[in-house]
């Protein structure tokens, strides 16, 4: 199963606070392969220019990008961790995190009954010799209708192991790959109206299915918007996961988010 994390990894930001220079530079991130520089970038944020230098992707430095909210008022800065969201990007390891999720939520609950657990009766159908038919000792064998299924599946777990420290870089690098989005918001709400949401989205460039990223509970404001939209969905910080995040060509993400996912990649695992 190739599984690709390429789709839109930079891409401009479409809200009227924090725009591009040129479209031109759109393309060449759409364009982006690993290992290539940066164009600069120039950010207007309310009158205020910030630029940033030529850089490569994978470096572990820390990234600075404007913070909104839903009505595109500027809420200052916030600095990303670089271990968390400018790790190099590997797709092997992506592939074998989402193989690890979508095995996991697999049910297992499929089953099939044997030779002793099908109904019928169990008598011979008929002598064993002389009637110049093929001799049975049942009718309850896979070869009759109605009977048992050989070796079929049976309730199980479809799990396979996969290191924490795999899943976890896994993680990071979907993030990174989201990171220079330059995405971060206030989720709050002015109102549980779904069309404050949909005007949100609409002013976004290409944003075909959005996720959004919230600290702790998700407001109730922000859930009764969002909940009658197919193209929005929203997870709390620490249900974020891989597969989620690549199912999604949009990731917005809460200061509160950032600092809970920040803080959960820095602690240390238990073995």
């Amino acid at each position: 199963m190739a599984l690709s994390i390429s789709r839109r990894v930079l891409r401009a930001v479409g809200s009227s606070d924090v725009s591009f220079v040129s479209t031109s530079l759109c393309k060449a991130f759409n364009s982006y392969s690993y290992g290539d520089s940066l164009p600069s970038l120039q950010f207007s944020v309310l009158g205020k220019h910030v630029l940033t230098p030529d850089r490569e992707i994978g470096l572990y430095e820390d990234l600075v990008i404007p913070v909104t909210n839903f009505s595109n008022e500027d809420k200052g800065f916030m600095v990303l961790a670089g271990d968390v969201f400018d790790v190099p990007i590997r797709k092997d390891i992506i592939h074998r995190v989402v193989r690890w999720q979508l095995a996991k939520r697999q049910q297992g609950t499929h089953s099939t009954k044997t030779l002793s657990e099908v109904s019928g009766t169990g008598r011979k159908p008929w002598q064993q010799k002389g009637t110049g038919r093929a001799r049975h000792g049942t009718l309850r064998g896979p070869q009759f209708r109605g009977g048992a299924a050989m070796h079929g599946p049976k309730p199980r777990s479809h799990a396979i192991k996969l290191n924490k420290k795999v899943r976890r870089l896994g993680l990071k690098i979907a993030l990174s790959a989201r990171a220079a989005e330059g995405k971060a918001k206030d989720l709050e709400v002015p109102s549980h109206k779904t069309k404050n949401i949909v005007n949100y989205v609409h002013q976004m460039e290409n944003a075909k299915k959005l996720l959004l990223v919230d600290g702790g509970p998700i407001n109730e404001k922000l859930k009764l918007a969002t909940q009658n939209i197919h193209y929005v969905n929203v997870l709390p910080s620490i249900g974020l996961n891989v597969y989620s995040i690549l199912l999604h060509d949009t990731l917005v993400m809460s200061r509160d988010a950032v600092n809970k996912i920040v803080e959960r990649m820095h602690t240390p695992i238990n073995r």
